[in-house]
């Protein structure tokens, strides 16, 4: 910690106490250079990860936006809530392993495409189809002879 009379980095701790409410840590500090004594505070801060969509807006990361939208592409498929839980978990390890802060939606979106084609092509093809807004038969086709192809 920064000592504000002098800025030298080296200090040590004289006093810790958590707050009643177990939500703040204050530390009483020496600074080993000047001498000079202060008071730090300490708060868990939950990192909020945000989402560029592809319209160039930003909202903040929701799993339950991933696990809603494989529900959707897996209605009346035998997928187990169990898979799609794990699909959102391998989404949220990658973004906390690349240790972004901001993540584009097309990142999430491939991660999720490439767990269901292994997991169910029908699955596969419908949040492909929903997610890249297929619109023409032609490019549904092109899904189509992708997935065949790749059996």
């Amino acid at each position: 910690m920064k000592c504000p009379n002098c800025g030298c980095l080296k200090d040590k701790v004289l006093d810790t106490r958590q707050s009643k409410n177990g939500t703040v840590i204050r530390r009483r500090r020496e600074c080993l250079n000047c001498g000079f004594r202060f008071t730090t505070y300490e708060r868990y801060q939950e990192e909020g990860i945000l989402v560029k969509k592809k319209k160039g807006y930003i909202e903040p990361f929701k799993r339950e936006k991933i696990i809603k939208g494989i529900q959707l592409a897996s209605k009346n498929i035998p997928i187990s809530y169990k898979d799609i839980e794990r699909i959102a978990d391998i989404v949220e390890q990658y973004i906390l392993e690349e240790g972004k802060f901001l993540v584009e939606s097309r990142e999430i979106g491939y991660i999720v495409q490439e767990e269901l084609k292994k997991l169910d092509k029908m699955a596969y093809i419908r949040f492909k189809s929903v997610y890249e807004g297929i619109s023409d038969i032609k490019e549904l086709e092109n899904i189509l002879k992708e997935v065949k192809n790749n059996n």
